[in-house]
């Protein structure tokens, strides 16, 4: 978990925007690149992994899931069911995933279990609040929020300064990338080194 307030005050810090009676940039502008930023880092690296199962009847024809950003599996009655769509199927056709707002179901609908395996991001709205992201997310974070907050024309000289985040927010998701790898590849081999 990451917190929010931690991360505003880092962000404002490397903004030079501690200022509080004359901030450069609201709370509500930064927690928006944040959101952002969190968002795409979700999506990108598939974080926030969400399993819903539910037995689907006449009573509960569905599953709701709320800020779904992608779907990574799902299964009706042990088989696997690889396609999607959002428009109703006739008996003949083959099953797939009905996607509806925020309610996933089957198509042509039948009754059985289901079991979904998800990408979730819950915005936030407060500073109080936590991200549900991995403590190893907050670098990237904060180098994705400030190249963002930054793009804003404040300054001409903000070009260089996104050109050296974006390069330390690239540095960032490498180390995010080999934290992910460590703890979810099944094949990790180390070189070792040795020095002459």
């Amino acid at each position: 978990m990451i917190r929010v307030n931690e991360l505003v005050a880092k962000i404002r810090k490397r903004l030079n925007d501690e200022d509080f009676n004359n901030y450069l940039f609201s709370d509500e502008e930064i927690l928006d690149a944040i959101n952002s930023s969190a968002l795409e880092m979700t999506l990108e690296f598939r974080l926030n992994r969400q399993k819903k199962r539910a037995h689907l009847s006449l009573d509960n024809p569905s599953i709701d899931c709320e800020n779904v950003l992608s779907i990574l599996s799902v299964y009706f009655d042990n088989q696997e069911i690889l396609e999607r769509t959002s428009i109703e199927r006739t008996s003949k056709q083959p099953l797939a995933l009905l996607i509806c707002d925020d309610r996933l179901s089957i198509t042509p609908y039948k009754d059985g279990f289901l079991e979904v395996v998800y990408c979730e991001y819950l915005p936030i709205l407060e500073t109080d609040e936590n991200i549900s992201l991995p403590k190893v997310c907050e670098q990237a974070l904060t180098y994705a929020s400030l190249c963002l907050l930054l793009e804003t024309p404040t300054n001409e000289s903000n070009f260089n300064k996104i050109a050296n985040y974006q390069q330390l927010l690239k540095n960032a998701k490498n180390t995010l990338s080999n934290y992910l790898n460590a703890i979810y590849s099944k094949n990790i081999s180390f070189s070792k080194v040795v020095k002459v």
